[in-house]
């Protein structure tokens, strides 16, 4: 009977413990909210007294990532080389961090930088489908491939990290009557080292920093519609890396908040439909 009871006790010491952290959790996660209620209050009315609009939805609850610590990778080099040229390239190093491929298609450079460049006959006929398969390999959102009556063009689409857009890091390709004839770009190696340090900015600091550039530089906007999280690709010498930044997006052009310095830079402009 003693154990019977004791036993009963521990289960109600039990039950009354975590009915104690549920509420606790509970409160917390209500002060939060009114915590971030009012912060977005307070910014929408901030922007309000500059003359502008700030839509709800811009504020993001969202953490940033870790900065990530790139290393070059000579194999996936080698691989949108072939890819680009055809199997089994010559490759050479040219010194300075520079290899030079050549193949059947044309040729190549790659920089230790992440900076790359090809030219030749590399694809015909289906060169929409190639640029689209070049995409999907090496880690660059869908391309917005618009060509003229000629099959002719020059489009490009943004580097990708962990899901992420990556700012800075682009590929252009370059299409002549039906012919790829050139691709050029940034080549970011698929894995890194995560980078922790310093708290990084949220999106309320990141429209802060923005607001006081807006009001430094008169840029011109007069709404913000969202703010999302991306990455800053940097590079230094031979040292690439990405840092987590927030994209605020504006009726006039994107901007990017870099979430550990709070350093605004201006992106792509709006020129009829938004840019993805």
């Amino acid at each position: 009977m003693e154990r019977f009871r004791l036993k009963n006790i521990i289960i109600l010491i039990l039950v009354l413990l975590n009915a104690f952290l549920l509420f606790s959790l509970a409160q917390r996660r209500a002060s939060e909210r009114d915590a971030f209620r009012r912060t977005a209050e307070q910014l929408s009315a901030l922007f309000q007294e500059d003359g502008m609009t700030l839509e709800p939805g811009a504020i993001s609850q969202a953490l940033p990532p870790d900065g990530v610590s790139l290393t070059r990778d000579t194999a996936l080099e080698e691989q949108a080389a072939a890819f680009l040229l055809g199997d089994g390239p010559a490759s050479s190093d040219q010194g300075g961090g520079i290899f030079h491929y050549a193949g059947a298609a044309g040729e190549a450079l790659f920089r230790s930088s992440g900076g790359f460049e090809a030219a030749g006959t590399l694809a015909e006929g289906d060169v929409e489908d190639v640029c689209r398969d070049f995409c999907r390999a090496f880690s660059y959102d869908v391309p917005d491939i618009r060509l003229d009556e000629e099959g002719s063009g020059v489009f490009t689409a943004q580097g990708v990290y962990n899901k992420l857009p990556v700012f800075n890091c682009t590929v252009t390709f370059t299409v002549e009557q039906g012919v790829l004839t050139a691709v050029s770009g940034t080549l970011l190696p698929k894995t890194g080292t995560a980078v922790s340090g310093e708290a990084p900015l949220s999106a309320a600091g990141a429209l802060l920093a923005f607001q006081q550039m807006r009001r430094e530089s008169a840029a011109v906007a007069s709404t913000v519609t969202d703010a999302r999280l991306c990455y800053e690709l940097q590079t230094a010498g031979t040292a690439m890396s990405l840092a987590p930044a927030w994209q605020i997006v504006t009726d006039t052009e994107d901007y990017y908040v870099n979430c550990l310095t709070g350093a605004v830079t201006a992106g792509a402009a709006r020129t009829g439909e938004a840019v993805p």
